[in-house]
């Protein structure tokens, strides 16, 4: 039997879900990306990275010739971005970038981020970290969405990254 906290959060998450669509726009769909295939020159969007334990590291590629200019939905200082690098470099500096702090990172991720009408707007680096680890191999949630001509970018941790983290923290154990 379900118990009605369980259903109440069902409802309550299917609200959230349709009221998001509503005012957020259209949602972009990342895809795997090879970086072998990845040239040109970007705008590299650094987040993340405030402190050693921190989880939340990402870097976006952003073409300066995007469809649409790109709006990061964070703080203004949990971010940098350093303009037309080229893109092995921005690439490189994308690794290292994610690759901050005390929790090891097993692997990068690379996606392509879409526009609406088939191009590429840019891409976007996450780390992986091993399974093992207490945030998760995938713990950060990052969404794209198109609305008034502009590419909004939402980051975040997932809420059971970060309940499990605020859990471990209020029990003394260390994470974020």
């Amino acid at each position: 039997m379900i118990g009605r906290n369980c259903v109440a959060s069902i409802y309550l998450l299917l609200g959230m879900s349709l009221l998001q669509g509503c005012v957020v726009g259209r949602q972009l769909q990342t895809s795997s990306a090879d970086p072998r295939t990845i040239t040109g020159v970007y705008d590299l969007y650094l987040y993340g990275c405030r402190y050693p334990d921190d989880y939340e590291h990402a870097a976006l590629l952003i073409s300066p010739d995007a469809k649409y200019p790109l709006e990061l939905v964070v703080p203004d200082s949990s971010y940098k971005v350093k303009k037309d690098l080229r893109a092995e470099q921005a690439l490189s500096e994308s690794d290292a970038f994610v690759r901050c702090g005390n929790h090891m990172v097993s692997e990068t991720r690379i996606h392509k981020i879409p526009d609406d009408a088939g191009g590429t707007i840019g891409y976007e680096v996450l780390p992986r970290y091993p399974y093992t680890n207490a945030g998760g191999t995938d713990p950060l949630l990052v969404s794209y969405s198109l609305k008034d001509g502009k590419v909004f970018v939402y980051l975040r941790l997932y809420p059971e990254v970060e309940r499990r983290l605020d859990q471990m923290d209020a029990r003394g154990m260390g994470g974020n």
